[in-house]
């Protein structure tokens, strides 16, 4: 899908299934940043740590680890350790979200000084900074 886009957008952002399948097919040159979403559940941060082993041996872009649903410093510590030397952001898990997914609203609208909402808000002001 990427590769059919003409001309030059200046932020793209793609959800990609779960899993390695699209990371396998991307080529260099497509994208500048990926983030790597992981849960700080064993099998969650082996699939995030394969897709940075693959994405370091295809030089896709800039990776950026953001750890969801942290929930405390056992879960963080976790984290760091398997993606020491990674950029990395710990959203931590925070009640707010739960609330607003419940009630059908945006995170964003319905609670948005949580604690998970501004680091997302800080995140997405970060990646429209390095946009062209």
């Amino acid at each position: 899908m990427l590769g059919q886009m003409e001309g030059k957008a200046e932020i793209v952002i793609a959800d990609f299934e779960a899993g390695l399948g699209t990371l396998s097919r991307m080529g260099p040159d497509r994208v500048d940043t990926l983030l790597v979403v992981a849960e700080p559940s064993a099998k969650s941060l082996e699939v995030a740590r394969r897709a940075i082993d693959l994405i370091g041996q295809k030089d896709i872009g800039q990776t950026i680890v953001v750890a969801n649903r942290v929930t405390g410093p056992e879960d963080r510590l976790a984290v760091e350790r398997a993606f020491a030397g990674s950029q990395l952001v710990v959203v931590p898990d925070d009640p707010a979200i739960r609330a607003a997914d419940a009630e059908g609203v945006a995170p964003f609208d319905a609670a948005p000084d949580a604690p998970a909402v501004r680091l997302i808000r800080e995140l997405a002001e970060r990646l429209g900074a390095g946009a062209p």
